[in-house]
């Protein structure tokens, strides 16, 4: 009888765990290779990442919980409603108090690309006033530029990196703002060849963070975050986990994209 009893109590506890899993919507943006679709399945690598700190704490998602969407709807929709969390966010003293944050995940390089045909010459950054710069709305990479004393109005903003990456390859605008590796993915996704840009200007590595909705449990908030670092810590060889799992999507990369390293 005292074993039934405690395997009702387990199979209780294991049901909770999961619903309260399934409680999280996640929501992230096209940013590949940090998170993209594959026919109706979000992926890539902070996906990976947020998938397995999340079993690591007993709290697995369905790839249902999973979400792509323009980055505008995730910041303001996970500001709004419970059980959300927001992939490659931004942490800065705006959006700090908005969320609960779990990280950093990666960094992400910001640049500014152009056509290699068309040569500008970018020196200071007081250069750049005098291009037609597109950004997808909301991302790190507009954020960046926001910080860097452009306003809004002074930039062409997306929903997507679609639209951007089309005009520049027309020539309607000078440069796209971007991660350098969600770069060569996006140019090879619309059968753009990389090798026909180059990076105009370097600003910075910014981290990337999952943002949690504010209802999270702060525990499980602390249970993430270290379990977080147990990925990335060192084993034997010297390479983490983490480590692995950036490596295998790097080489996938490349055989898509034609690079070799």
């Amino acid at each position: 009888m005292r074993f039934i009893f405690s395997l009702v109590l387990s199979l209780f506890a294991v049901l909770a765990s999961t619903a309260h899993a399934d409680d999280f919507t996640v929501l992230a943006a096209p940013y590949p290779p940090y998170s993209e679709s594959k026919g109706l399945k979000v992926c890539g690598t902070s996906i990976s990442a947020l998938n397995v700190i999340m079993e690591m704490c007993g709290n697995p998602l369905s790839d249902r919980a999973f979400k792509l969407t323009p980055w505008a709807y995730a910041y303001e929709n996970a500001a709004r409603f419970p059980g959300r969390i927001v992939v490659n966010a931004r942490r800065t003293s705006v959006t700090e108090p908005l969320y609960k944050w779990v990280g950093p995940v990666v960094n992400s390089r910001i640049v500014l690309y152009g056509r290699k045909q068309d040569g500008q010459d970018i020196r200071l950054k007081s250069d750049l006033k005098q291009y037609r710069i597109a950004t997808v709305r909301w991302s790190s990479a507009e954020g960046i530029l926001l910080d860097n004393g452009f306003s809004k109005a002074e930039l062409l903003r997306a929903a997507t990196h679609v639209r951007p990456l089309r005009m520049l390859d027309q020539g309607e605008i000078d440069l796209f703002a971007t991660d350098e590796r969600c770069a060569a993915v996006q140019f090879a996704g619309l059968g753009m060849n990389p090798g026909d840009y180059v990076i105009r200007h370097v600003f910075k590595e910014e981290p990337l963070y999952f943002a949690f909705s504010r209802d999270t449990d702060d525990r499980l908030i602390g249970r993430l975050n270290k379990a977080l670092s147990d990925l990335k810590a060192a084993g034997r060889d010297g390479a983490s986990r983490f480590d692995r799992m950036m490596f295998a999507r790097s080489a996938l990369e490349n055989r898509k994209t034609g690079r070799t390293n």
